[in-house]
């Protein structure tokens, strides 16, 4: 689990180098289609740029939104109460509250093949804060894709 201080920073250590993967999905299963209806013109299945979503409170029908790192841009959909119950392997879940002040709470769990994971944490983020959780989810998104394609590799050496 990563911690942040209240500026967004990681807790004792310098901030990760910001890379984006290929802007391929990754496998695994797929997020009911949820509704995008709040964000104008875009099409009920199509991921939409996290910042668009973050502008209004997360509707109270979802539990968040189901991002993945696209050409440098988070991308996201909404994952609805009613969808499956965990996150999608190697998908990260963001979901957002309000923290008063004009500052939001915004937690990150990661979907594992066994179990759903609490990933991060960032009180009190100001703003558009995207920016502040993209490095993390990038960069686990990459991490989750090499450790599964290695997996892949070690199976098919010891058949």
């Amino acid at each position: 689990m990563t911690r942040h201080d209240r500026f967004g920073r990681p807790a004792g250590g310098p901030s990760p180098a910001t890379t984006s993967p290929a802007g391929r999905r990754p496998g695994g299963h797929r997020p009911a289609r949820p509704a995008l209806s709040l964000v104008p013109g875009t099409r009920a299945d199509a991921p939409v740029e996290l910042s668009t979503l973050t502008r209004q409170p997360m509707p109270a029908d979802v539990r968040g939104a189901i991002v993945t790192p696209v050409h440098g841009a988070l991308m996201a959909t909404w994952m609805p109460l009613d969808g499956p119950s965990r996150v999608p392997q190697g998908r990260i879940l963001l979901a957002w509250t309000p923290a008063g002040d004009d500052r939001t709470d915004v937690t990150a769990h990661l979907g594992l093949a066994g179990a759903q994971v609490l990933l991060a944490v960032w009180p009190g983020l100001r703003g558009d804060w995207t920016g502040v959780v993209r490095p993390t989810v990038a960069e686990v998104t990459e991490l989750h894709a090499a450790l599964r394609l290695a997996t892949v590799v070690l199976d098919r050496l010891t058949d």
